[in-house]
């Protein structure tokens, strides 16, 4: 079990930032969303949340992906 969630929150053996910080931004937004529903009893639109969670991940692969066109990561 311990390996899986080692290999769940790293990208090829390495800490990767993108993914843990997306489950990061998951687990507050589930909280947030449980809140808001909790107290206003409706649900708020979720597009931007979506955006925001996602494009932690996108940000960090794309920085990979710089730093392998660039030849600074093999």
């Amino acid at each position: 079990m311990t390996s899986f969630i080692k290999n769940l929150f790293s990208e090829s053996g390495e800490a990767s930032f993108s993914r843990v910080g997306s489950f990061l931004a998951l687990v507050w937004a589930g909280g947030w969303i449980s809140y808001i529903v909790w107290t206003t009893r409706s649900l708020p639109p979720l597009e931007s949340l979506t955006f925001f969670i996602a494009s932690l991940y996108g940000l960090g692969k794309a920085g990979e992906t710089v730093q392998r066109v660039l030849g600074s990561k093999q």
